[in-house]
């Protein structure tokens, strides 16, 4: 348990240690579930029906877009492999997908838009992706 809480610990150091295009640490980014709703849902809006990429919503903050991407798959890879039975992807499970998971549990739960976002993505993946036992 000590592990896993660790391992947690380091996806948030990690997810909250932001800088911007010209690797300086980027202000006024506070790592909130406001923030991710808008990150992730650009990133949607980027990828478009295709998935080809839109080009006019990449330039909007490619850096909130790589942001969510990122923290989403470091805090499923990080549950996935090391909280038991608390994660279960089906195996076709792609980034897009869980990223999805994660905007539709936002907006389902505005009120908890003000906590940290590596712990709403927990929760999402967990909500969305429950191991059956």
């Amino acid at each position: 348990m000590m592990k896993q809480a660790g391992l947690l610990t380091l996806v948030v150091l990690l997810a909250t240690a932001q800088t911007d295009d010209t690797g300086m640490a980027r202000q006024g980014r506070i790592g909130s579930g406001g923030e991710l709703v808008q990150d992730c849902g650009l990133y949607f809006e980027f990828l478009g029906r295709t998935g080809a990429g839109r080009t006019e919503s990449f330039e909007k903050n490619p850096f909130g877009m790589g942001y969510c991407a990122g923290l989403v798959r470091g805090v499923v890879d990080t549950a996935h492999n090391n909280l038991d039975g608390k994660v279960c992807l089906p195996e076709n499970t792609n980034t897009p997908q869980v990223v999805w998971a994660v905007v539709q549990y936002l907006n389902s739960n505005p009120l908890s838009l003000s906590d940290q976002d590596t712990m709403l993505v927990l929760r999402a993946v967990q909500n969305a992706f429950p191991c059956r036992q």
